[in-house]
């Protein structure tokens, strides 16, 4: 359990793409309830499908869900730029996180685990998944509080948003391309 606890953690922290997309989720101006509610709603998707996955219930090619992955960092970013209020992101952020925990998933699907510890295996991964989420969040909510003091405020999302636009349109070139 420990050995697939520490194996979620070093995905996440190491899947630079999804880092980003929880980046740039949450330096978008929200109420405490607008990120609770799209963090909920990543967390429910993302664990949904990475579970219909592992189990073989949903079957789609990373050939599909990586640039899809790529994509929703590009659409999220272009959102914080040109939406000055982001209230229904959660709704987004659901579709999108059903499409990331299709990719959190490959890593589980390609290291043909039995079945007889698989739900374990599946809660333990998905709990250090959330591990590292939760401990981002925690730490990026009270920086953006003090950011969002600051007069710069606007522009430093803008500047934040059109990097990530950047390298979430440069992770799909590849992925689309390469």
């Amino acid at each position: 359990m420990l050995s697939f606890f520490q194996l979620g953690m070093n995905h996440i922290l190491s899947g630079y793409d999804h880092l980003l997309f929880l980046f740039s989720l949450l330096i978008a101006r929200q109420t405490f309830k607008q990120y609770a509610a799209v963090i909920t709603s990543f967390t429910i998707a993302h664990c949904l499908t990475l579970t219909l996955t592992v189990l073989n219930i949903i079957n789609i090619s990373p050939s599909i869900v990586e640039p899809a992955i790529a994509l929703s960092i590009c659409y999220v970013a272009i959102e914080n730029i040109v939406r000055k209020e982001v209230r229904s992101r959660w709704i987004i952020t659901f579709v999108f996180g059903l499409i990331h925990g299709m990719g959190f998933a490959d890593l589980l699907k390609g290291m043909d685990l039995p079945a007889k510890n698989l739900a374990i295996d599946i809660f333990s991964f998905n709990l250090g998944i959330e591990f590292i989420q939760l401990a981002i969040v925690c730490v990026m909510l009270p920086l953006l509080y003090f950011v969002r003091r600051w007069k710069y405020s606007t522009r430093a999302v803008n500047v934040c948003s059109a990097v990530a636009f950047l390298l979430g349109g440069i992770w799909l070139t590849e992925r689309l391309f390469f």
